[in-house]
């Protein structure tokens, strides 16, 4: 079990930043990873040298700066022999201690499903296909044709249409946003409170590697309004009354944190912050009243972090995957492990309809042992996994389950009914 950071529930919105600290810290204590350095599977690293160099770009190894990246380093990358010849080149020496979150066994059930996905890719691109390419086209352009609809005939009805649009277009951003910081459609996130850079911590760096656990950023900051781990419930009689409101304001309340960080100095302004201000005071300026047109802006953005919070949460939150303090005994493969805390379903609704449906949410297991690789690709290597989960008898965790069925899960767990 991984222990808690020490700021949790300590904050009234958690700040990522803090989080990042404090990883650092603890990685220092289990590895001896010096605060400039990085640690990787036993061993210390000096990347100051690469980091321009990196396909990924620059922001993801800054941010891991003093830390163990073990496990981001085998879930970013699939050519592990080219990466291992040049990760070489920066070698400074072995670990003073080697404690590791999970192991990655060679003859093991993740590192056996990645040399099988990474020999699949050695001849073919694990980048959008034209399709997606496609499919980014229209969610921007629908974002706009309904932004500026709303603007010309402020009606609520365009307003919602507006945030379903939003919904979609930050489903498409949260899938580039893990290819890097040289891919520009990361930015459709941004058209949202949503920081693409706040995610980039909170959702690439703690939730995909540390899925359901106590250093979760995706678990600990929506404490105490809605605990997600058995150990911490149950939640208050009044959640279910409550729930749906806080999602809607879910993404409002990162924004706030955002300038919260940036006026504490942990933070620097980034252009992209100022992109849902603008679409707010475009929204004033055609209604010709400040409230109206914040009222307008406030449906946009509440109706697109209900749609994301209400249709992402139920691949983790339930009573199927393991969290702390259930009975489910914990794998060390860092494969089982997210196939134990990470559900799909609905496979039938296939890309690219489950990103306007979904926003590609339902085939979620893929992209958390494979975040990298492009959704419209995802199911080009469906069969590795079933394969893979086959040869190594794992069909008692993995189940594909239907949308209500994984509601009705997650109700029972966190509502205890």
């Amino acid at each position: 079990m991984i222990q808690s950071l020490p700021s949790r529930n300590k904050q009234l919105i958690e700040s990522p930043f803090v989080w990042l600290k404090e990883k650092a810290e603890r990685d220092r204590q289990r590895t001896g990873v010096p605060s400039k350095l990085w640690y990787i599977s036993g061993k210390i690293y000096d990347l100051s040298q690469f980091l321009k160099l990196h396909p990924g770009g620059d922001y993801f190894l800054e941010l891991t700066q003093g830390q163990d990246i073990t496990e981001m380093y085998y879930s970013h990358h699939l050519n592990m022999e080219k990466c291992d010849a040049i990760l070489q080149k920066y070698y400074v020496r072995d670990a003073d201690k080697i404690e590791q979150y999970f192991d990655y066994d060679e003859k093991g059930f993740y590192l056996t499903l990645h040399k099988k996905v990474s020999d699949y890719f050695k001849t073919r691109d694990k980048g959008p296909t034209l399709i997606m390419k496609l499919v980014v086209f229209i969610a921007l352009f629908s974002f706009i044709i309904t932004f500026l609809l709303t603007c010309i005939f402020q009606s609520y009805l365009w307003a919602f249409l507006c945030g379903y649009t939003l919904y979609v277009c930050f489903g498409l951003g949260h899938n580039f946003l893990h290819q890097g910081s040289y891919e520009p459609r990361r930015y459709l996130a941004d058209l949202s409170f949503f920081s693409h850079f706040h995610w980039a911590i909170t959702h690439c760096i703690s939730h995909h590697h540390f899925t359901n656990s106590n250093i979760d950023l995706e678990v600990t900051s929506f404490e105490p309004y809605y605990k997600t781990q058995k150990s911490k419930l149950p939640n208050n009689k009044y959640m279910c009354y409550y729930m749906d409101i806080f999602f809607a304001f879910v993404s409002t309340m990162q924004f706030v944190s955002t300038i919260q960080q940036v006026l504490k100095g942990e933070e620097r302004i980034r252009k992209e912050y100022f992109i849902p201000i603008v679409e707010c005071l475009i929204l004033q300026y055609f209604c010709g009243d400040i409230l109206q047109g914040f009222i307008f802006f406030m449906i946009i953005q509440s109706t697109s972090s209900y749609l994301t919070l209400k249709y992402s949460i139920i691949t983790h939150h339930n009573n199927i995957c393991y969290t702390d303090g259930c009975s489910i005994v914990p794998s060390r493969d860092f494969g089982i492990y997210t196939l134990q805390t990470s559900q799909d379903h609905d496979p039938q609704v296939v890309f690219p309809f489950n990103m306007f449906l979904f926003q590609g949410f339902n085939q979620h297991t893929l992209h958390h042992l494979f975040p990298t690789v492009d959704e419209s690709r995802i199911p080009e290597i469906y069969c590795f996994l079933l394969e893979t989960i086959k040869d190594f008898k794992l069909q008692h965790i993995y189940k594909q389950r239907t949308v209500s069925e994984l509601y009705k899960a997650h109700n029972a767990f966190v509502f205890g009914k």
